[in-house]
């Protein structure tokens, strides 16, 4: 029992894994001051904010073929301008949603997903429904998440009859410099990524495309 209890004193504690940020890089200053204007949790509001954070969200494709489910809050959430998430939604931009692989699940219709990775050529692939075209979720590989799609959340409602719940807003915009359109709010835009995520974390300004 001693030489055993001698062993387990001398092994070398492990070292901890790394952790998802709950939001891609916002500076030390910017953390402090949101924590500063937050205002303070009643013991009474405690236990709901506890639930909700382990709370169950649901959402689906456009034609309602594939279902999704999510637990808990994102652990990021943001807006995406690189030219292949732009040219496979159509859009300006996508809006993302990081959760660990875990925690998301199709539910109903994963035989209805095709998966698109650039012939092999991405680090992501991105599923969506044969049916509908919409996109559901991408398994991120080089950063062991998954994005699923901000808009086609239904609880909570993101649809035309409903809005973005706040625990689901953006908090930046990535590969800002590889987009086309400018924006004027006041989150960060960086020029690819922020540094947790592996990028330089560079910051342009918002009217960053006005100026090329």
């Amino acid at each position: 029992l001693k030489s055993a209890t001698r062993a387990r004193r001398g092994r070398t504690p492990p070292r901890p894994g790394p952790i998802l940020p709950a939001m891609f890089a916002v500076s030390r200053a910017i953390a402090q001051r949101i924590a500063a204007q937050r205002p303070a949790v009643s013991r009474t509001a405690a236990p709901a904010l506890f639930c909700r954070g382990f709370a169950t969200h649901k959402g689906q494709c456009h034609c309602g073929q594939v279902h999704f489910e999510v637990e808990g809050k994102p652990d990021w959430s943001a807006i995406c301008h690189c030219s292949i998430c732009r040219r496979t939604h159509s859009a300006p931009y996508a809006e993302l949603c990081g959760y660990k692989p875990d925690n998301v699940k199709v539910t109903q219709g994963a035989e209805s997903l095709s998966m698109y990775n650039v012939h092999g050529k991405s680090k992501e692939d991105r599923y969506f429904c044969k049916v509908c075209g919409s996109k559901v979720y991408s398994m991120l590989n080089h950063l062991g998440c998954k994005a699923v799609h901000l808009q086609n959340f239904t609880s909570p409602n993101h649809g035309a009859d409903g809005k973005l719940h706040d625990d689901f807003k953006p908090s930046c915009h990535i590969f800002y410099a590889s987009g086309t359109i400018t924006n004027h709010d006041a989150l960060p835009k960086f020029e690819t990524l922020p540094e947790a995520f592996g990028g330089d974390g560079k910051q342009l300004s918002n009217f960053f495309h006005d100026k090329r």
